[in-house]
């Protein structure tokens, strides 16, 4: 019971992830490769997160699903952990598409100033 807790509260931060980078590729603001990169993580990071728990319990030879071990605190701490590699991840991709737009701007500056110069 407490294992589909954690998968229930945490499937959702992974599909609002995966959603998020393929309407970022759709709008054409990450490129093919980045959408690749970002599919593989969090595609790992769900198969670490279902598959987990039964590889421990298999291990330790208890039955594949059986979540007594597991705590409220663990099912908590596990769903935060999830959220926040989210959220850095969201604010990575912000930076770089700031950095894009900065480099993008000082460049039409530098081109602006280059022809200013030229005409006088």
């Amino acid at each position: 019971m407490r294992y589909a807790l954690l998968l229930l509260l945490t499937a959702p931060i992974v599909l609002m992830a995966l959603l998020n980078i393929l309407t970022q590729y759709k709008m054409k603001r990450i490129s093919k490769s980045r959408l690749v990169h970002q599919f593989i993580l969090w595609t790992l990071i769900s198969t670490l997160l279902v598959a987990s728990f039964p590889v421990y319990n298999l291990v330790n030879g208890k039955p594949l699903l059986d979540s007594s071990d597991l705590s409220l605190l663990d099912i908590l701490q596990t769903t935060a952990i999830v959220y926040l590699v989210y959220i850095i991840n969201n604010f990575r991709r912000k930076i770089e598409q700031n950095e894009r737009t900065i480099r993008d701007l000082h460049q039409e500056v530098s081109i602006n100033l280059s022809s200013r110069n030229g005409k006088g």
